[in-house]
């Protein structure tokens, strides 16, 4: 392939990075853990174009500068390779997780052979274990160039492995989208182990960083950040949706507040408070349908959006929440019982009512319901 070409693909990848980065820096100078990986991840990509670029430009150049110039880059080159892969397992892991702790305690098992590499590149300067230079500074893999390609690939395992292990505690799309992100980049560094010369293995990573961003950035836009479950803005979207989409049957709506959550966030702290919040948002998804929207409406309130086809059908999800709600308090899960407020209506889907009509209806339900609790309890 000419260089100018492949100079020209590498800039295009090196652009697409730096867009990402900017489009992220709109969301605020300060980043979540998650973001800082992210934009780690993007950066080294950035370093490894910019060094695969320099390298082209040097390689065949005569001089002794040169020379030094190209075993710097390489050097570096290589220790970066696997550490990349790396990043990418610890964002995946925190993904997955959520906890920074866990990452320090995982450290070892994928730093060891980051380490070792480090070493044999250094090494190499000295030997042809990762590469070689002939009089004229023209490169060439050295003999043991499958060491390197063998950690890369290792922790790109190692990874899948924890995917699949821990598929349940994520979406199917992000298991998916995951799982795709190391196909490109492993072909790629398969592909320039096998043709000497050739290597696209990080524009083929820059497309895959892309993937995950675009639906990263499509998750946010969508999800409340705190449980998990779709946020007030994707509600407006989806009830625009589901009128539009004419047929027979039902739609129905739960309107859902906490009980007395003020008074968990004073007497046991707002920690505890976002944690019922949690615990309200995995007590909905462990009752209703995968067809079924759950969003949180603001606060301490939820909506659960259905079709359905007989009435029949959402008393029978109101009950079975209810009875979930009453396990939860029965296994004592937390220090505080977690007690709902619900009003609950459904329209057929051709009427002429609207859906913002319907949710003022739960609205009010959920207040009278909850108007009854207190009457109860004084």
């Amino acid at each position: 392939m000419p260089i100018f070409l492949y100079l020209e693909l590498n800039f295009f990848a090196i652009a697409i990075l730096f867009v990402i980065a900017l489009n992220m820096r709109r969301q605020g100078s300060r980043y979540l853990f998650d973001q800082k990986l992210f934009l780690m991840l993007l950066s080294v990509c950035t370093l490894l174009l910019a060094l695969d670029s320099w390298m082209r430009v040097l390689n065949g150049k005569p001089g002794e500068h040169i020379t030094l110039l190209y075993t710097l880059a390489i050097v570096v080159y290589n220790i970066l390779n696997p550490i990349i892969c790396m990043i990418w397992y610890y964002y995946v892991d925190y993904y997955v997780y959520g906890d920074k702790a866990r990452i320090t305690k995982i450290l070892f098992p994928l730093f060891l052979p980051v380490a070792i590499n480090a070493v044999l590149s250094v090494a190499s300067i000295f030997s042809n274990i990762y590469f070689i230079f002939d009089e004229n500074n023209l490169y060439d893999q050295g003999r043991f160039i499958y060491i390197l390609l063998g950690i890369c690939l290792y922790i790109i395992m190692y990874t899948a492995v924890f995917l699949i292990k821990n598929r349940q505690k994520i979406t199917q799309k992000e298991f998916f989208y995951f799982i795709f992100f190391a196909i490109p980049p492993s072909l790629g560094g398969i592909l320039q182990v096998i043709v000497s010369g050739i290597n696209i293995i990080w524009i083929t990573a820059t497309l895959s960083i892309l993937i995950i961003f675009i639906n990263i950035q499509k998750e946010q836009l969508h999800t409340d950040y705190l449980t998990g479950v779709n946020n007030r803005r994707y509600l407006d979207t989806f009830l625009h949706t589901i009128i539009r989409n004419k047929g027979c049957g039902l739609i129905a709506g739960i309107m859902i507040d906490i009980d007395s959550f003020k008074m968990i966030n004073d007497v046991y702290g707002h920690d505890q408070g976002d944690e019922a919040l949690k615990h309200t948002a995995q007590l909905l998804r462990d009752t209703f349908r995968k067809t079924d929207f759950i969003a949180r409406y603001g606060g301490d309130e939820f909506v659960v959006i259905m079709e359905i086809n007989v009435q029949s059908e959402l008393t029978a999800m109101v009950q079975r929440l209810k009875e979930n709600v009453s396990q939860f308090n029965l296994k004592k899960l937390a220090p505080y019982e977690i007690n709902l407020s619900m009003g609950y209506d459904y329209q057929v889907k051709e009427s002429k009512l609207s859906t913002g009509e319907l949710l003022k209806r739960i609205d009010y339900l959920m207040y009278l319901d909850k108007q009854k609790i207190h009457t109860f309890t004084k």
